[in-house]
């Protein structure tokens, strides 16, 4: 290792050496030929050392820390310092127009692109951070200068969301609440590229019209007769040039702003130092620089040449080095830039100085409450923002931010030892956690059941993945339900985020609950204990409580259920509760389990209750769902759809086909193969309610429909998914479909074959759906699905049944 850093060390002394020999010989040429040579060799030296640091970058791009500061945008940062930097040449060629007038633009133009790349780095990291940063202390009042740092946000992520709203040709829609929600959505490079290129627009502009009109278009102009001496001038004066500096230096003000220091934000994220001083050394430069060139005039013009062109280099270098240079050589010097395939090396050097002793976990708890280590929640805040990052940002490397919350993890671990997702952590271990450790590690094991979620999802045949999936989850509520600190939280909101995915869990994969406990008994203590936990916030106790109905209505318990949701309506309101539940749990469970439980009602016979209930979800909860969450409406309007199709009246069904397209299929349709797999679903449901609709009545696309039922191919998982949310079999639909159609084909002579054929499918589709809701010893899974598909078994057995 130490060879090449000092190969390295002498190749830097040499390079110094030679551009300070350059400096020296220029000083002394009085030949103008002789001063372009050195003065172009000079600049080309140090444009080649700019693009070796942006080649650098790109190379190393991929490196797992360097990621955290967008290696692509400071590669593309240097590159145009090293624009800049060669068009300082134009400078020695004032005997030309061409160089006259293209110098000017050139060199505003990349210093304004340097600017608003800081701004567009900023703004992308600072979003992220501010979202993601889950360990700061946070209520003071906002000062004005932060208050203006928020609304310099806003508008950039404005500019964001108009990026994405031409790339999505209108589809994604700006408003408030797209911005607020787009903290959830990645962040990606060409996002903040959108954001750079539109505010660069106002210096393009200038420079065109600069570049267009000859009378602001700077000339050469000789100034002394007879010795062949040029300079360029505008006619017009230095107006352009002075307005186009100041729009290159406006970015710079922002980037400052931006970067000021925020509670939450790490000060490795903020460059506000980094800004700062490369503009302090700029100004000392500038103030030399720039007198001289006033006073020596058109006299010596090498001189003005040489002072005109060190002044670029005064705002270029000084900004190339402190923000891109030393970047990347925090990353060689530690050796990281050779690989990046674990996380750990990149928070060792952390962990050496915030390991947690044996001593520690005997001397934390003496006066009775259990202390933080504020080391040990520094380096966790910051690995968090590192692990968070990478997944909001817009990377795929999933892995990496599961390793890095192995990390975190690690941090809570005694000296020596590494944090195992099969071991988690001891008991003493669990004992020595201060409230805020406890939150971090209950927060970190909540993100890490997801990732691995993420990771089981995409690969099902990775047992690895499901297991470590559930235990996290799981491990996070029996840390925090033992650990003492929990007694210290007047906040204990960060648990329910487990309880809610717990419940996501049971609904979709097999688990295998702890200490002997059946699985009906296990999930129903998970959800009084998250009653218990929110009953005093008001829309946590909500969702707890729609969790409650949740696990009742999985195990039968119907009647039970609709008592616990009646609770929960005294509480839920929806457009105070609706849009902060999906902030946090990411659905609005409540109007999902009020909106099933009108096909309960209606179940029971309670069916003047459950139109009334319909209509209110549809005037108060339809409202609240964004128009892009399909899936969340087709989740909602189908239990109600299904009760007003069981109507005696034609116009309850007319509304349902109504309802149903209007919010459902119609938007569906249009947002075609971007929408969720789930979204096919609609088409049996809407053969279904255009059948009830039309009163037995052939209907326009009726053989289109027929031919779709009889060639379906829907995919498998969609027959326990629709179980689980639906309380009804999708065979079962699929069936009632066929038999919806049989019954209007089997009135026309024409179309009787096509009857028998729908009849046969129907039949077929229920032989599934027996497989679906009985278990191999007899017991039925789901009541009221099982009740639902004996229905529709005899109403097809009746068509079948020769006349």
């Amino acid at each position: 290792m130490k060879a090449p850093q000092q190969r390295q060390r002498y190749i830097a002394a040499g390079g110094l050496a030679l551009l300070v020999a350059l400096a020296a010989v220029i000083g002394s040429v009085d030949s103008t030929t002789s001063f372009r040579v050195c003065f172009g060799v000079l600049l080309f030296i140090i444009c080649v050392g700019q693009l070796k640091v942006a080649a650098d970058l790109y190379k190393h791009r991929n490196n797992l820390l360097l990621q955290l500061f967008q290696p692509d945008s400071l590669s593309l940062f240097v590159t145009a310092g090293a624009i800049a930097t060669l068009a300082s040449l134009l400078f020695a060629f004032p005997e030309y127009d061409a160089s006259c007038a293209l110098h000017q633009p050139i060199i505003l133009t990349s210093i304004t692109f340097m600017g608003n790349l800081l701004i567009g780095r900023a703004w992308r990291i600072g979003s992220i951070i501010s979202s993601t940063t889950a360990f700061a202390a946070s209520g003071d009042e906002i000062d004005a200068i932060g208050l203006a740092r928020l609304k310099v946000m806003n508008v950039l992520s404005t500019l964001s969301q108009l990026g994405r709203y031409v790339g999505s040709r209108g589809r994604e829609k700006i408003g408030r609440n797209n911005i607020q929600r787009s903290i959830r959505k990645a962040i990606t490079f060409a996002d903040s590229i959108f954001v750079v290129m539109v505010l660069l627009i106002n210096q393009l502009v200038l420079q065109i019209i600069y570049l267009s009109v000859p009378s602001l278009r700077m000339g050469s102009v000789e100034t002394l007769e007879g010795e062949g001496h040029y300079t360029c001038e505008s006619r017009t004066g230095p107006y352009v040039l002075i307005v186009g500096i100041v729009l290159a230096a406006i970015p710079f003000g922002i980037s400052l702003l931006i970067n000021i220091e925020s509670k939450g934000v790490p000060d490795k994220f903020r460059e506000l130092d980094e800004i700062a001083a490369s503009m302090a050394s700029s100004f000392w430069v500038l103030l030399a620089t720039l007198p001289t060139v006033g006073m020596i005039g058109q006299a010596q013009p090498n001189a003005r040449t040489y002072l005109l062109a060190a002044s670029v280099l005064s705002v270029v270098l000084p900004l190339s080095y402190n923000i891109a240079k030393v970047r990347l050589q925090n990353v060689t010097s530690t050796g990281l830039a050779r690989g990046n395939a674990n996380s750990k090396q990149g928070t060792s050097i952390q962990r050496q100085q915030t390991r947690r002793t044996v001593s520690d976990l005997s001397s934390s708890s003496r006066d009775g409450k259990v202390q933080d280590d504020p080391q040990i929640l520094q380096a966790a805040e910051e690995t968090a923002v590192m692990g968070k990052m990478f997944g909001t940002m817009g990377s795929t490397v999933t892995v990496k931010a599961v390793a890095m919350n192995r990390d975190i993890l690690t941090l809570f671990k005694v000296e020596g030892d590494d944090f195992s997702w099969e071991a988690g952590f001891t008991l003493s271990e669990i004992h020595s956690l201060g409230p805020k450790s406890l939150e971090v590690v209950v927060e970190t094991l909540i993100g890490s059941s997801k990732l691995w979620h993420i990771i089981f999802l995409s690969n099902p045949d990775n047992e690895e993945a499901k297991r470590r999936d559930i235990k996290c989850c799981m491990d996070a509520l029996e840390i925090f339900e033992i650990a003492p600190a929990k007694k210290q939280l007047s906040d204990r909101s960060v648990i329910f985020p487990a309880y809610s995915f717990m419940n996501a869990i049971a609904k979709t994969m097999a688990n295998v609950p702890p200490n002997n406990m059946s699985r009906e008994e296990f999930e129903e203590t998970m959800a009084e204990n998250f009653v218990k936990e929110t009953h005093y916030q008001q829309y946590h106790h909500c969702r707890a409580l729609a969790f409650q109905a949740d696990v009742m209505k999985r195990h039968g318990k119907y009647e039970d259920a609709l008592s616990v949701i009646d609770e929960m309506k005294s509480i839920y309101d929806p457009q105070l509760h609706s849009r902060v539940l999906v902030k946090e749990y990411v659905t609005d469970q409540c109007s999902d389990l009020v909106a099933a439980s009108t096909f309960w009602l209606n179940h029971y016979g309670r069916n003047d209750e459950a139109v009334r209930l319909c209509d209110q979800v549809v005037d108060t909860m339809l409202p609240e769902i964004e128009s892009t969450e399909l899936l969340t409406k087709l989740t909602i309007l189908t239990p109600i759809c299904r009760t007003l199709t069981n109507q005696t009246q034609t116009s309850a069904a007319k509304k349902a086909l109504e309802l149903f397209r209007t919010h459902v299929s119609d938007p569906a349709a249009l947002a075609g193969k971007k929408a969720h797999p789930a979204m096919s679903m609609c088409v049996p449901i809407m053969i279904i309610l255009k059948c009830c609709s039309s009163g037995g009545e052939p209907y326009a696309d009726l053989s289109t429909d027929v031919a779709y039922m009889l060639n379906r191919n829907d995919p498998v998982w969609l027959e326990t998914t629709c179980l689980a949310f639906l309380d009804a079999a999708w065979s079962t639909m699929c069936a009632q479909a066929c038999m919806c159609l049989a019954k209007i084909t089997g009135c026309n002579s024409q179309l009787q074959d096509k009857s028998s054929a729908l009849i046969k499918e129907g039949l077929k589709c229920l032989e599934e759906s027996a497989n679906t809701l009985k278990k191999e010893d007899g017991t039925i899974v789901n009541s009221m699905a099982h009740s639902y598909y004996s229905q529709i078994l005899s109403e097809l057995e009746n068509l079948s049944a020769p006349v």
